[in-house]
């Protein structure tokens, strides 16, 4: 049960030079957590910036009780979530990045729902939500929703979901609100000073968890199209060693055969994440198109059948193994499908 002076949900936000666009997340927040009837905290955590980001923050706390505004040397995204981590005070932990925002009726309905479930003595490890890709250049969106797959608005374990997510409708950290002291019973902490340790977050911690809540509702606006977002295509080139590295975590992080034979239903919903993880790394390296990059691809591949047999064998008959080509001819038809992917999907 939440306490009353614990909160239900933490919010944490990392900022890194946000001041022309945190203020919109920010807002959708306040407005929610300060006219809710169970208490809630924002910590807006300010990177290391140059910008008037720190300032922001600050106006933000002095005007509203429930946020919190923290300043920290640089130490990248996933720096900024360790110590949003050990100074969270909530039931749950969600992070919202600077440049997203929520839907304020969503995001109320969510934490209504949340609530009901510990005031009814059964909170889930992990609730999931659908989120919303939001295009800036196009204006179009498209929701991720997980109705065909998760039994929607019940506790339920995984032996009870369906069919895990096709790979165009993966869990994204955007879905998840573990429970902080599942968090910390993992043991999780992101490498700092390197981008996409989003895939650590969520993954980690998952097999800790035995009971999920679904919920059918769409609070997270996940903005696509902001010049220089980590998950820009040139971004990603610049950063492919990142990539990598986040990647190879997710390899080493857990025995895949053993998982399966105690939780196949979370074996396979993992391992369609990996395996989306694979097919960007692939397909960002033939990107490059150097002889160093395809050698790293080679490299990727040996390293997962090396050190996962199990989760080679499953990633090489998805999507990921099947793009992952050997003559020029075939990487343009594997780059070509990805953006023809892109158009259709509508995802970074």
């Amino acid at each position: 049960m939440v306490s009353q002076s614990q909160p239900l949900v933490t919010f944490v936000m990392p900022c890194y030079n946000s001041a022309s666009f945190m203020e919109r997340g920010i807002d959708s927040l306040v407005s929610v957590v300060e006219t809710s009837d169970h208490a809630c905290e924002v910590l807006l955590i300010n990177d290391g910036s140059s910008d008037d980001t720190s300032a922001i923050a600050h106006r933000y706390a002095n005007a509203h009780p429930c946020v919190s505004a923290i300043d920290q040397e640089n130490a990248n995204w996933g720096g900024v979530v360790n110590h949003g981590l050990e100074l969270a005070r909530g039931m749950y932990f969600k992070v919202i990045d600077s440049d997203d925002y929520f839907d304020e009726d969503a995001l109320r309905r969510v934490i209504d729902a949340l609530a009901l479930t510990v005031e009814s003595g059964n909170a889930p490890d992990l609730l999931i939500t659908n989120y919303v890709y939001d295009h800036l250049g196009s204006g179009s969106q498209r929701i991720m929703q997980y109705r065909s797959f998760f039994p929607a608005g019940r506790v339920f374990t995984w032996k009870d979901m369906g069919l895990p997510p096709g790979q165009d409708k993966f869990i994204m950290i955007h879905a998840a609100w573990y429970k902080t002291s599942i968090l910390r019973e993992s043991g999780v902490k992101l490498p700092t000073g390197v981008s996409y340790m989003d895939s650590h977050l969520l993954l980690h911690p998952m097999p800790y968890v035995k009971t999920v809540f679904y919920l059918n509702a769409e609070p997270y606006h996940y903005i696509i199209g902001r010049e220089g977002q980590s998950v820009e295509i040139d971004v990603v080139k610049k950063h492919i060693d990142e990539q990598i590295l986040a990647t190879h975590m997710a390899i080493d992080d857990v025995d895949y055969a053993e998982l399966y034979a105690r939780e196949p239903n979370l074996a396979m919903l993992m391992i369609g994440y990996v395996s989306c993880m694979m097919s960007v790394s692939t397909l960002h390296l033939f990107m490059i198109d150097t002889p160093e990059s395809l050698e790293k691809n080679r490299e990727l591949w040996a390293y997962l059948k090396e050190k996962n047999p199990t989760l080679y064998g499953n990633v090489r008959k998805a999507w990921a193994g099947r793009s992952n080509r050997k003559t020029r001819l075939g990487r343009r038809i594997a780059l070509a499908g990805y953006k023809l992917a892109q158009v259709i999907y509508k995802f970074a």
